[in-house]
């Protein structure tokens, strides 16, 4: 089974937070109920309230200027090295999290200049040392060091998190597929009209539909005809295993597709087997779902 990936969790403000929360509370209990830690709280500088401050302010909330710049290391990373793909097996899967190692590891020198500067600005303001900063919150092993266990449980975090929840979804999709599958007959002819009058047109024959000027055209090998249906009411009596809607207005069978390319802005280009090699413009997500669906065609 191939699972289509998309990062989009990866840009919600609501999964920075939660992972901040989750792997700064993770990391303070580790630190501060190992065994040689256990007296903190009978420390003479101890408080509720600092401990408060140090937590929710100089670590969670500072450490979600982190988090966002790992998220967004691992979409441009993801996006240049197309991995958008993953065959669901553990090989594949382990080969996967791998992949992403070298950025995590390297995130430190991008996310350290800012996560760092505005901690030292909330520790020293309004009378801030330059000589302190440079020595204490500028580039050190040391700092590299105490930062690459939390970067890698951000980093390793979020990108399960991400492939549990589409999974889920493909699942549920694919569930939901089934269900309107059993509940309705795909029709292997469709009632359209050309230049010489109406007639019943083979579905087979169909290379792919588009919609334009309010009207609906099925395009064949040589023939373009009109229907009556809209573009999502034709979704709806075509098969999905044979035809995929790439965008607003166009549906194409999936045995007339020749390849794609990136474009621009995410946007991709796809081509077709006819002569003119005709092309349409799709999303970074509907061409996921055209190389899963060609990948799944393939084993089958």
């Amino acid at each position: 089974m191939w699972l289509s990936i998309n990062y989009d969790l990866l840009k919600n403000w609501k999964a920075v937070i939660g992972t901040s929360v989750t792997v700064v509370l993770i990391y303070q209990v580790l630190v501060y109920f190992h065994p040689e830690n256990l007296g903190w709280t009978e420390s003479k500088y101890f408080s509720w309230s600092n401990l408060f401050q140090f937590v929710v302010i100089d670590q969670m909330m500072i450490e979600c200027i982190t988090v966002t710049i790992i998220f967004f290391l691992i979409r441009k990373y993801a996006q240049i090295f197309s991995l958008d793909q993953l065959k669901l097996r553990p090989k594949e899967l382990l080969l996967y999290e791998l992949k992403f190692l070298p950025i995590l590891l390297v995130a430190f020198f991008v996310f350290a200049p800012f996560t760092l500067t505005v901690r030292f600005l909330y520790h020293t303001l309004p009378d801030p040392n330059l000589q302190e900063y440079f020595t204490e919150y500028f580039y050190s092993a040391q700092l590299y060091i105490v930062y690459l266990f939390p970067s890698l449980l951000f980093g390793y975090g979020i990108l399960n998190v991400n492939l549990i929840v589409l999974y889920n979804q493909q699942l549920n999709e694919t569930k939901t597929n089934l269900i309107k599958e059993k509940n309705r007959k795909k029709k292997e002819r469709l009632w359209a009209s050309d230049e010489f009058g109406e007639v019943f047109l083979d579905v087979e024959r169909i290379r792919w539909a588009v919609r334009a000027d309010r009207k609906t055209f099925a395009i064949t090998e040589s023939e373009k005809y009109r229907l009556k249906e809209n573009i999502s009411q034709l979704e709806e009596m075509l098969n999905p295993e044979q035809f995929l809607r790439i965008n607003r207005s166009t549906i194409v069978n999936l045995e007339w597709v020749l390849n794609y390319s990136f474009w621009e802005n995410d946007k991709y280009i796809l081509r077709m087997k006819d002569d003119d090699q005709t092309e349409f413009v799709m999303s970074r997500d509907r061409l996921n779902k055209i190389k899963a669906r060609l990948l799944s065609l393939q084993e089958t």
